[in-house]
């Protein structure tokens, strides 16, 4: 059975201890970490986490990835790696990127994909930065804590990977929203990550671009959904999404615009990408899995 192995290590001065709700607090948060990477890195991937050690004074909280079959050992390694690299790219990921590829070249790890690209991408989708925030704001609260850093398996000069309490700071805030695409010579603007609630929602059998209406922020709003692969699931039934008022939805929005006067206001709206709900996505946007 393929496992790939993974360490989440507390910096804690000799002969001191950190607290145990620290530790498991923390626990709860890296496991979800994982499991948002591995949602966008491997998302075919099925596999457990399991706790294999700690060891006293610094914490090495030890965990295997374990796939369900043989044949997933590619997907576990890519898994481990770009969490690795999240970690080695600090707060700003978009400044950070080459340190995290960087990074896995110092320790001898070539991999066919930019792993730092793939980061980005499960940045954007899932809430690993907000999931890395609860760790570092729980581990602060423990005064024995002096860091909090990953690595594949603990070693006696510490992780590869370390936040040191004084950079804790720096990780407090959330990651700030991005900024949405200037109206382009198409007349077009485009904003990520948008969070909305259905007003209205329809599906009649084979409807490939339903229309919707939506509330975002007291404002409403109708917008065409484009995603091929999020209709696929609805009309499958595989959103777990219910056709409800108030139904929350985080969602890409193509802005069709118009020029009134001196400035500009919206014509129509596209939905292009539904980022939650989430649905299984084409493996081949990733080139990543089991072999």
């Amino acid at each position: 059975m393929a496992t790939a192995p993974i360490s989440l290590y507390f910096g804690v001065a000799k002969g001191r201890r950190a607290e145990l709700e620290t530790i498991a607090k923390a626990s709860l948060e890296w496991a979800s970490l994982i499991r948002d990477v591995a949602a966008v890195v491997a998302p075919d991937l099925e596999f457990e986490i399991e706790f294999v050690q700690s060891q006293e004074g610094s914490v090495w909280l030890s965990n295997l990835l374990k796939a369900a079959k043989d044949g997933d050992r590619k997907a576990l390694a890519s898994i481990v790696l770009a969490v690795l690299a999240f970690f080695a790219m600090g707060p700003a990921l978009h400044l950070q990127a080459e340190f995290g590829d960087w990074l896995l070249a110092q320790i001898g790890h070539d991999h066919d994909e930019d792993i730092a690209e793939q980061v980005r991408k499960t940045a954007d989708e899932t809430q690993i930065e907000e999931r890395r925030r609860k760790i570092i704001a729980i581990v602060e609260q423990d005064s024995e804590v002096e860091s909090v850093g990953v690595d594949f398996e603990p070693r006696a000069s510490g992780p590869i990977t370390k936040i040191s309490r004084e950079h804790f700071a720096s990780y407090a805030g959330h990651p700030p929203e991005p900024k949405p695409k200037q109206i382009d010579d198409n007349d077009v603007m485009f904003q990520r990550n948008v969070d909305v609630n259905i007003v209205r929602a329809t599906l009649r059998e084979g409807d490939k671009k339903p229309r919707w209406r939506f509330e975002q922020d007291g404002e409403e709003w109708s917008a065409s959904i484009e995603d091929e692969e999020f209709i696929w699931a609805l009309n499958r039934e595989r959103t777990g999404l219910q056709l409800a008022v108030g139904q929350h939805m985080r969602v890409d929005i193509a802005i069709e615009m118009r020029r009134v006067d001196d400035g500009w206001e919206p014509a129509d709206r596209r939905i292009v990408r539904v980022r939650t709900p989430k649905v299984r996505r084409s493996q081949g946007e990733l080139r990543l899995g089991g072999e």
